[in-house]
């Protein structure tokens, strides 16, 4: 299991958090998170890119994004936003444009301009009025809010470009975000390079080019790395048996999971497992 912004079947939840309880392991953006880093700083892996969040930043993650948090400093503290998925499908049932969905997969952390800032901001306040007061349309005004916010970012994408928020993105950085996108899809299916340079309509080699370029790792080391990372999820989380851990990751058995768990990680899953309880 992954670390919850949202407890239980809750629609929607806003606070603050310094993320120090989740220990490192994956955290849950099942529907859409949006963050805003209120002080201090954090190093977090998205999409298994390491990134510095800083003071001002806004970050939009949606239910195919990888994400957790490494290394925090001691002022830090965002301000959060979890929607669930039922209710982010009510949300983007009114298309939004290529753009907005490319751009934000390949840059999630925007730098918003001084304009931009003051109207998060508003949006921010209007939220936390919204969920605190409780009323019989307290749904449809939480999705409404979060369609207009998505609407405005679109539009100013739209007439700007990522200047707006200070990032610029590349036709290579597109296809490595849908490979990402592509690989929190299916990666308890299959761990096959190929596979995915298929689904991309590129070559393995192409695939290749480009991740190595952008990450500095190769698709297989990022393929194991999230592999790993539903390994240890599971471990820490569940009290799934390896079997059945192994079975929902589809290895051939429990062997081929453990002596693949002890290659890349130095240790066995049981002894990780044992490791880590609280």
């Amino acid at each position: 299991m992954k670390y919850q912004l949202r407890k239980g079947d809750t629609a929607f939840a806003i606070g603050q958090t310094n993320f120090s309880e989740s220990k490192g392991s994956l955290i849950d953006t099942n529907g859409c998170i949006a963050l805003s880093v209120i002080s201090g700083y954090a190093i977090a892996t998205i999409n298994f890119k390491k990134n510095i969040l800083r003071k001002g930043d806004f970050i939009l993650l949606f239910y195919d994004s990888s994400f957790s948090i490494d290394k925090i400093s001691a002022s830090f503290l965002v301000q959060y936003f979890s929607l669930s998925y039922p209710l982010l499908e009510e949300v983007i049932y009114k298309p939004l444009s290529t753009q907005f969905w490319e751009a934000l997969y390949s840059t999630p952390i925007l730098h918003p301009s001084h304009d931009f800032e003051h109207l998060l901001s508003g949006w921010w306040q209007l939220m936390k009025w919204t969920i605190t007061n409780e009323s019989p349309m307290q749904k449809e005004l939480v999705a409404n809010s979060v369609r207009n916010l998505y609407i405005v970012i679109d539009s100013a994408l739209n007439q700007s470009g990522m200047s707006v928020f200070h990032n610029k993105c590349s036709h290579s950085r597109m296809l490595i975000n849908r490979f990402f996108k592509l690989l929190s899809i299916h990666c308890h299916e299959t761990r096959d390079v190929k596979f995915y340079a298929e689904q991309l309509s590129i070559t393995p080699t192409y695939l290749y080019k480009i991740v190595r370029k952008y990450m500095s790792q190769s698709p297989k080391e990022l393929i194991d790395k999230q592999a790993i990372s539903e390994i240890k999820s599971l471990l820490i989380n569940s009290d799934m048996p390896i079997k059945s851990i192994a079975s929902t990751l589809h290895f051939e058995d429990v062997s081929y999971l453990c002596r693949y768990f002890r290659r890349l990680t130095g240790i066995p899953p049981l002894e990780y497992r044992e490791n880590n309880k609280e």
